[in-house]
Formats: C-alpha cells, structure tokens, sequence
C-alpha cells in the first residue's frame, strides 16, 4: 500500500448533487491507493471526504448514487414541512447509521487530518470543523449536515445553540486554509468545468429577505462569486508553480439538483474513467519534491 503523502492536501468542493463527480474521483483514488494526509471539504465535498479518509471505497457509490432512489432523500413534502427539498436529517444523520453504514471507528483510526467547512450564522466567518476533536459517528454526522446546508432549501442547523450554514457561502474552495495549515502541495477536486467564472447570486431579494436578521451572512452571499473567483485565481497561480494538481469534469451533465439515479450513475463512472486518465499526471505530480 501507498504510504501518506506529507504535506499535500486534497481539497474537494461542494455542489450538491455535482458532488458525484468527486465522489467518482475519490473511488479511483481509493482502488490505487493514492492516500494524502490532510483532507479539507466544503458542503457534499465534505460528505466525499469522509468517505476517503474511512477508505470505504463502496460507500463513495452509495452516498451519491445509490442513496437518490431512497424516498426518503428528497422531495416537495420535505421542503413543504420545513425538512428542506433535501433531507438532511437523513442523508446526514440518519442513513449513517442504518442504509448507508459509515465506518467511524475506520475514520478516527486514520491519521489523515480532516476539516469540514461551515458558515457560523451569527459571524457569517467560516468554522473549521476538525476530525480530531469529533467523538461519534452522530456529532460528526450532523456537522457535515452543517456543511451542507443551503439556504432557502433547507433549515439552519443548530451545534451546541449554534447555526450554521453550508461552508461554500464563505469559502467555496479552502485553498488558503489549506496552505495556512501548512500543507505545500494541493490535489483539487472540482465539480465545475475549468474556466467557470462565478457569477453574482441571483435572487438576492428573496435571500435577503429570508436571511433579513443575518444582514453578515447575506453579505457574504452577495459576495460569494467574488471570493470564489479569488480562490480559482490563486489555484491556477499554483498550477503553474507546480503546487496544485486540479481534476475537474470537462463536462457538467447533471445540475445539483439531480436526482435520477441513472444519470447519476453514468456521471460517477464518467468521473471514475477521467481520474484514471489523468493518474500517471498526478503520480508524477505526487512524487516531485
């Protein structure tokens, strides 16, 4: 087996649904046992994350495709009841434990570090959630449940009489808390095209609004694409230093919203078939010191 790699992070970005492209990424990062040692996710990048650091290679497939035919993943009367359009509660808390086992004991075994991103509702200021200070399968459930909430679409959720956000609002692509923890190398999973430009969040008086006694975090909102394209920026000024390796689809055919397990399907082997293409690249990437 492949020894860790020091000092080398693997970022995965967040995206809902689109998330099924890392999650296709990861697996073949599994089945050649390319294992870094500081895993840092934002939203369903952080659902991807611990999967790779638990190395549960079947649990990659599951949790983003095989869980979208459960009815209880999704739908109008979540949304309707106050659940969220996504199910939170059972996507995060509740499959963790019963249709889609996590192994937690597999995770806190491994010395991989691990963050997971979220947006403090009061401060609208990002949270690093650290794999090392989360003692159950259940806490650590519902901080990526944390991570992963979008406004409007689901409720707040609340840690220790705390709200929080998806961690995307404030830091989409963690590539500066990356390097502030040290690490000198980034392996960066995208669930956009390169060259994607983010644009202005529509909608903003609807999210104003909604969000109108946290005027910090609908700022940070309407300031998102500026943050985001920041990060995009100083990864490819990696790129070209020979500091970051990016795997991203060269196409988007499914939106975050996807929900049709056979799309699904195809996209995570099309990302499967795209890591491995690439895997003498980030080889040779890995192994340059």
């Amino acid at each position: 087996m492949e020894q860790n790699k020091e000092k080398v992070s693997l970022i995965i970005e967040g995206g809902a649904m689109r998330g099924v492209f890392c999650a296709g990424v990861i697996s073949t990062l599994l089945r050649q046992e390319i294992y870094l040692d500081y895993v840092i996710g934002v939203s369903s990048g952080s659902a991807n994350g611990i999967n790779y650091v638990s190395r549960d290679l079947p649990r990659t497939k599951a949790s983003f495709v095989d869980i979208a035919a459960n009815p209880a993943f999704s739908g109008m009367k979540y949304l309707l009841n106050g659940q969220g359009y996504f199910n939170t509660k059972y996507i995060y808390e509740d499959a963790i434990t019963t249709d889609i086992p996590f192994q937690f004991d597999s995770f806190k075994q491994n010395p991989t570090s691990m963050k997971i991103v979220v947006t403090d509702m009061e401060t609208a200021k990002p949270v690093y959630f650290d794999k090392d200070a989360i003692a159950t399968s259940a806490e650590l459930g519902l901080k990526i449940r944390a991570s992963s909430t979008v406004p409007l679409l689901m409720p707040p959720t609340q840690i220790n009489g705390k709200y929080y956000l998806d961690g995307g609002i404030v830091d989409s692509l963690p590539i500066e808390k990356a390097i502030a923890d040290g690490n000198q190398k980034h392996v960066i999973l995208l669930t956009r095209p390169r060259g994607y430009i983010k644009e202005k969040q529509r909608f903003n008086a609807i999210i104003r609004r909604h969000l109108r006694a946290y005027p910090e975090v609908v700022a940070a909102i309407e300031q998102r694409h500026i943050a985001y394209n920041r990060s995009m920026e100083l990864i490819e000024q990696l790129e070209h230093e020979n500091k970051a390796f990016v795997i991203a689809p060269d196409q988007l055919s499914i939106g975050r919203m996807e929900r049709n397990v056979q799309r699904l399907d195809a996209y995570y082997q099309y990302a499967e078939r795209a890591a491995e293409r690439q895997l003498p690249e980030l080889q040779d990437f890995l192994s340059r010191r």
